[in-house]
C-alpha cells in the first residue's frame, strides 16, 4: 500500500513490479489522478479516499509514506501535503499508530523523514518500531531518510 499516493507514481511502479497495490489519499484529486494513471498504463491498482486508515480495510506487507513533514499549520486544503504541524510530526505519529493495525505479521514500513522534523517528537512515535535506515540523501536545506519500520 502507498498512504498518501498523490499522483500515484509509486504505486503505478509497484503495481508494474507486479504488487497487488492499494492507493490511498485524502485528496479527491489524487484519488482520480492515480486510478486514471492505472487506467492509461494497464495497471490493477485500487485507489481509495481516505484519511490515513479510516477506510482502508486489510492488511499489508509493505505500506510506504511519504508524509508531509515540514513544520508549520495546516490553514487551508492545499498545506495538507507538506504541513506536518508546529514539530512536522503530527500526521506521521498518527500514521505509526494507525498502521500497526494494518500491517500483516513481518509487515514493514518504508517511512520518509527530514531533519527538519523534530527530532524528539520523531523519536517518541518511533519508540514502539525497530527501525534501520536504509537511505539517505541531502537535498536544499534538508536530509531526507528513508526508514525501514517493523514491529
Amino acid at each position: 500500500m502507498e498512504m498518501g499516493c498523490g499522483s500515484g507514481l509509486v504505486s503505478l511502479h509497484m503495481a508494474k513490479a507486479g504488487a497487488k497495490v492499494t492507493a490511498v489519499d485524502l485528496d479527491e484529486r489524487a484519488v482520480q489522478a492515480t486510478e486514471d494513471s492505472a487506467i492509461m498504463n494497464d495497471l490493477d491498482v485500487r485507489a481509495v479516499q481516505s484519511d490515513l486508515f479510516s477506510d482502508v480495510r486489510g492488511d499489508f506487507d509493505l505500506i510506504i509514506f511519504n508524509p508531509p513533514y515540514l513544520r508549520g499549520d495546516v490553514r487551508g486544503p492545499d498545506d495538507l501535503c507538506w504541513a506536518g504541524g508546529q514539530d512536522g510530526v503530527q500526521l506521521t505519529a498518527r500514521f505509526l499508530k494507525e498502521a500497526k493495525e494494518h500491517l500483516e505479521p513481518d509487515g514493514r514500513v518504508l517511512l520518509l523523514v527530514s531533519d527538519d522534523m523534530d527530532p524528539s517528537a520523531l523519536d517518541e512515535a518511533l519508540s514502539e518500531w525497530k527501525v534501520r535506515t536504509v537511505a539517505s540523501r541531502t537535498l536544499f536545506f534538508e536530509e531526507l531518510r528513508v526508514l525501514r519500520l517493523t514491529l
